[in-house]
């Protein structure tokens, strides 16, 4: 499956248990640590306000500042993400990797229920009108703190459950309840979160998510150096989390969560709006994720801890489109009675997505064995080489839905969305049942990859009538072209070592997509297609 390269020379383990490694941990975890608290004190005594101008020109600039900066930001991120855990990984193995995965997988589908679809709402219908803010924040942060009330508990009972039935350790169970309290924080930071989308500033937003990941990378180096190990990544992730509320709400305004309210929006509507979306989430998460439930009861922590280590770099990707198409969105959700115009930033927002997930594919899936060797070591081959080779292929999918999933919701078609994510649940734990007894975690990949092509399909057919996807294939042509000449390229390159091979494709794909228009087809054609 995997293209033949040099396999890369490992480099040298970790051993938490020397006090010099330790040592090396807690020096560089301690700076960021400080920096990172500086930098975020600094960017929360700047404040922010909604758009002055509804111009073309003001809105163009906007998206293209709130597309960029994310972006780079990610990059930032994603950077430190990767550096953190090419240590973490190292020095927590397989087995103790597995055990924090179960914990923060549980998180994802109860910080799902808690949020109730509420940021995008907050975000479409302040975008959308000129709604006062104090009400909708408030009524939508009390729905919010009354679901992780709930939440908490429940997310804590489901690792007990595990635990009680001998398919996790007692450190599992701990880290999970950590993380359940850090639901709290999040929620409210989330909550804030939703009025920078609204006032069309992702980019404040991104800058603060690229400090409060510093933050956390510092932590965790702290307390792992200090031998914490899967508790300290969970303590680190609610300290963050906490940090992350503070900064996102004081340029807005604390007195949105501190001062009593007279009057508040109605409940109702805004619960009948978050419930499609927060399905929508619950049963998106589950079609990606549940598949690490069903290989910790049937395979164990380790094999959950080498598909963990391979969906790491997929998520680390995967926050690429969250970056670009949440910039789009306040401009989709008014053109939403705007065919056309709608049309239009589809179209621009996919031809961004296609170009980035092209080589992705090429990369991850030519040289996951070295890749995984370089900055993993040998003890997550070779399981996790071959789960990254068969997710790489989720990338284009995932960009793909995820921009369509957003384009249903600024239509507000949000309900439609519910039955297509459940179809594609309903298949994916059906097929992950029926092959992961035989087939272990490929079968997991592999059905990951199948439920994207489900999901697909569905949206295809619920926009059938807005003759939208025809106009999406054009945007793919040449990312896709330009891609096949990077393959080539490292199969031609298949006896020099991976990085200069990888960094030659990447030279290729590049020109190519530059020689054949790629991302800077003239807007005048798109304004056509559209």
């Amino acid at each position: 499956m995997v293209l033949s390269v040099t396999r890369a020379r490992p480099l040298p383990s970790l051993d938490i248990s020397m006090p010099e490694n330790r040592l090396i941990l807690i020096a560089p975890g301690a700076i960021l640590v400080a920096l990172s608290l500086v930098y975020l004190l600094w960017i929360s005594g700047r404040p922010v306000r909604p758009p002055e101008s509804r111009s073309d020109a003001a809105t163009r600039k906007r998206f293209t500042r709130n597309a960029l900066t994310p972006l780079m930001t990610t990059g930032i991120d994603r950077i430190a993400f990767w550096a953190f855990w090419i240590v973490a990984l190292r020095i927590l193995g397989p087995q103790q990797n597995g055990e924090y995965a179960f914990a923060a997988n549980l998180l994802t589908y109860f910080a799902a229920l808690s949020d109730f679809g509420l940021g995008t709402v907050l975000t479409r219908d302040l975008a959308k009108s000129n709604t006062i803010l104090k009400p909708l924040f408030r009524t939508a942060l009390a729905i919010r703190l009354r679901l992780v009330a709930l939440s908490a508990p429940i997310m804590a009972a489901v690792a007990i459950i595990y635990f009680l039935a001998g398919s996790v350790s007692i450190v599992t169970v701990a880290a999970t309840a950590l993380l359940a309290i850090g639901l709290l924080p999040t929620a409210v930071a989330q909550a804030y979160a939703s009025v920078y989308g609204a006032w069309e500033r992702m980019d404040r937003r991104a800058i603060v998510a690229a400090g409060t990941s510093v933050l956390t990378v510092g932590l965790s180096l702290i307390l792992l150096g200090a031998g914490a190990g899967v508790m300290g990544l969970s303590i680190a992730a609610m300290v963050s989390g906490t940090v992350s509320f503070l900064t996102l709400a004081r340029p807005i305004g604390f007195h949105l969560v501190t001062e009593r309210l007279n009057e508040n929006a109605p409940v109702k509507p805004l619960l009948n709006a978050g419930l499609p979306l927060m399905l929508n989430g619950l049963l998106a998460t589950a079609f990606i994720q549940i598949d690490v439930l069903i290989l910790q009861a049937i395979q164990g922590t380790e094999t959950v801890g080498h598909y963990n280590a391979a969906f790491k770099f997929i998520n680390a990707l995967n926050a690429i489109p969250a970056a670009i198409v949440l910039a789009a969105f306040p401009l989709m959700a008014r053109a939403a009675d705007d065919p056309q115009t709608l049309s239009r930033w589809t179209i621009r927002t996919w031809r961004v997505l296609a170009s980035l997930a092209a080589p992705a594919v090429i990369l991850l899936f030519t040289y996951s064995d070295s890749i995984v060797t370089t900055l993993l070591s040998n003890q997550f081959l070779p399981i996790t080489a071959q789960a990254l080779a068969i997710l790489a292929w989720f990338l284009p999918l995932s960009f793909l839905n995820g921009t369509l999933q957003y384009v249903m919701i600024a239509k507000n078609r949000q309900w439609w969305l519910t039955p297509a994510f459940l179809v594609t649940t309903i298949f994916n734990v059906t097929t992950n049942l029926a092959l992961i007894p035989a087939f272990g975690f490929q079968a997991a990949a592999g059905t990951t990859i199948a439920s994207e092509i489900v999901l697909l399909a569905i949206l295809a057919w619920l926009l059938r009538h807005d003759r939208l996807l025809l106009r999406l294939v054009e945007p793919a042509t040449r990312p896709t072209l330009a891609a096949v000449a990077f393959a080539l390229a490292a199969w031609l390159l298949r006896d020099m070592p991976w990085i200069p091979a990888a960094t030659v494709g990447l030279a290729v794909y590049t020109a190519m997509l530059f020689a054949s228009g790629g991302i800077r087809y003239p807007l005048r054609k798109t304004k056509r297609l559209a």
